[in-house]
């Protein structure tokens, strides 16, 4: 998966074999002596391995100066309208919430197909250049404005600057990727149809090339807690870019999400950690989203037991990312293996959590549901009391697999 994308491990048993073979002299403890081969022989192959990763890094800078060239370019205000153009959008969850079933979803969008065709979805795309500009790059070994560890634990040197710049630039070039395209493919005056505006750009998950699908958290290791998506540095970005940008909220219920990432993927440790920790980055999802009340294009829970059963929902997204809605019931139909998620049993809640974190657990759900009823009543259609409505009333829609996180 993304998630664990890692460098390259490398060996080279012909040279271990080489130095244990010239080194040890007879009737002595070869014990030693191997170690001490085995040593060298690993810091020689690490040194190859270190030498490829800084050429492959180099050629990676170089090709990412283009971006920040273009990102110090200066245009004057009234040259540039953010509306004129697409939007890119940000999808907010924390993990277990449904990025792989919307990256497999969105790999089949009318709108990433197009964004293949221009060369921004794809190896070397700008929207995995992207992804890595937030969440390390070349491979893990450098850092990200979010992750500022390249795995030696020197956080010295990190350049904000120049990954910012970089982010702007590379908002800046598919936007200009966008607009070209319509002028080539225009009648008259008039856009293509299958660019019209409004067209919107998932950032992440979206079936691209990726380090991250960019959850709250992302990645393991010691620093987990703190790897969120910093919204507000986002939005400056999109701000100095002179582009449109948006964010949408995925959720899912909060036991189901312990299960999918304690249970099914061991991403935590122990539930107590899970519940803690799933615990605050709501809470920071919530933050962010009180500091952006405009910006919210939608509320999906798609892995959600009622979640899932508002229709309008499905035909938002299928909207947002280009399909009509026959056709995205249809591709969704595809993906689907299994029904509707079902709510959990409670005999299943008591396994999954013990009676003695009761008011740890209590105090997530609230901080969910705080958070999905705020998104809800943000969205301009389909929010709050009408949202409710439709889970009560609405026929269950039989499209998605409830094993999918």
């Amino acid at each position: 998966m993304a998630f664990f994308r890692n460098g390259d491990t490398r060996s080279d048993h012909g040279i271990i074999h080489h130095v244990v073979t010239l080194s040890a002299p007879a009737k002595r403890n070869k014990k030693p002596v191997m170690l001490a081969a085995l040593a060298c022989a690993l810091l020689m192959a690490y040194m190859n391995g270190m030498l490829t990763d800084n050429n492959g890094r180099a050629e990676y800078e170089e090709s990412m100066s283009r971006f920040r060239m273009l990102a110090e370019e200066g245009e004057a205000a009234e040259d540039v309208d953010p509306n004129d153009g697409p939007t890119f959008v940000f999808i907010m969850g924390i993990e277990g919430t449904g990025h792989h079933l919307l990256e497999a979803l969105l790999g089949q969008s009318p709108n990433m197909k197009k964004m293949t065709e221009l060369g921004s979805c794809g190896d070397g795309g700008e929207l995995e250049a992207l992804s890595n500009q937030f969440f390390g790059i070349y491979r893990r070994k450098g850092t990200g404005l979010y992750n500022p560890d390249d795995g030696k634990k020197n956080k010295k040197h990190v350049d904000a600057v120049r990954l910012f710049d970089t982010t702007v630039g590379l908002l800046k070039s598919m936007r200009d990727k966008y607009k070209e395209d319509v002028r080539k493919n225009a009648d008259g005056s008039e856009p293509s149809s299958s660019l019209s505006l409004p067209f919107n750009i998932p950032i992440n998950a979206n079936g691209c090339p990726a380090e991250s699908m960019i959850s709250y958290p992302t990645f393991m290791g010691p620093d987990r807690p703190l790897q969120n998506f910093n919204l507000d540095v986002f939005y400056n970005a999109c701000s100095q870019a002179k582009v449109n940008c948006e964010h949408v909220y995925i959720y899912r219920d909060p036991y189901d999400v312990i299960k999918s990432t304690l249970w099914n993927r061991r991403y935590n440790k122990d539930v107590y950690d899970s519940i803690r920790l799933y615990t605050s980055v709501t809470q920071n999802v919530h933050s962010q989203m009180v500091s952006y009340p405009e910006r919210i294009m939608g509320c999906f829970g798609f892995l959600d037991p009622k979640g899932a059963q508002i229709e309008q929902d499905w035909e938002r997204f299928g909207k947002l990312f280009g399909w009509d809605k026959e056709s995205f019931v249809e591709e969704v139909k595809e993906l689907n293996s299994k029904g509707a998620p079902e709510v959990m049993a409670d005999e299943m809640k008591e396994r999954l959590i013990p009676a003695r974190l009761g008011p740890l657990m209590t105090a997530f759900e609230q901080v969910h549901y705080r958070v999905v009823d705020y998104c809800y009543s943000l969205v301009a259609e389909g929010g709050g009391e009408e949202a409710e409505q439709h889970i009560v009333e609405g026929t269950p829609v039989q499209l998605i697999d409830s094993e999918v996180a």
